[in-house]
């Protein structure tokens, strides 16, 4: 059944009212572990994008570049009133006609408010990472080691010189050691993402490329 555009506008606003009472009850609830933390920012930022889906929808409403707003408004008034009205119940009546059994099962009221794991945050961590805990930099360890001029050093030694970049040998950094170096720079951003999902990753590389 489509709705009017103004009832679709209205709709819109109660959403976005909706989602900043659910970030304000994630935000309010007290965070003992970890991964409650992670949990909760997860969370906000899937309301965030949700409420910005919502307004750019009724931005686009306000803009009315086709006036198809404005002809809906247009239509409530004057002599085309009652025929619009009647139109409309119409359309409600073949609606319901066809579906006689539908129902409006509201939104249950604790639905993504509280910080219960949910399987698609966890799941985008490896067992190593321990949930944003740790970084999982073994599959860059084989790639560093792999390069002409490296040594095969262990991980753990690996761990401890992987960011001092001064210390690897003139005759390393080449073609593969720039690819080396855009993977690791590619994982490091999408950690930081997964892990603190409320910091700004693109403004932190954009100011790390300033300086």
């Amino acid at each position: 059944m489509s709705s009017t555009l103004l009832e679709q506008a209205r709709m819109g606003h109660e959403e976005l009212e909706q989602g900043v009472g659910k970030i304000v009850k994630l935000l309010s609830t007290e965070t003992k572990t970890h991964k409650q933390k992670l949990m909760q920012q997860h969370k906000v930022l899937k309301e965030v994008h949700n409420m910005q889906a919502t307004a750019r929808k009724i931005a686009a409403h306000y803009h009315d570049t086709d006036e198809s707003r404005k002809q809906e408004i247009t239509s409530m008034t004057g002599a085309e009133v009652f025929g619009s009205f009647y139109g409309r119940m119409r359309e409600l009546r073949e609606y319901h006609r066809k579906f006689p059994n539908l129902y409006y099962e509201p939104e249950a009221p604790e639905q993504d408010v509280t910080l219960a794991d949910d399987p698609q945050i966890l799941g985008q961590f490896t067992g190593e990472e321990m949930y944003g805990r740790f970084l999982d930099l073994n599959a860059l360890h084989t790639k560093f080691i792999n390069l002409n001029g490296t040594k095969a050093v262990p991980y753990e030694t690996y761990l401890s010189l992987f960011l001092d970049f001064a210390a690897v040998p003139q005759n390393v950094k080449n073609k593969g050691y720039r690819e080396y170096l855009s993977g690791l720079l590619e994982y490091l951003a999408a950690f930081l993402s997964r892990s603190q999902p409320l910091v700004d990753v693109n403004a932190l590389l954009k100011a790390g490329e300033e300086t």
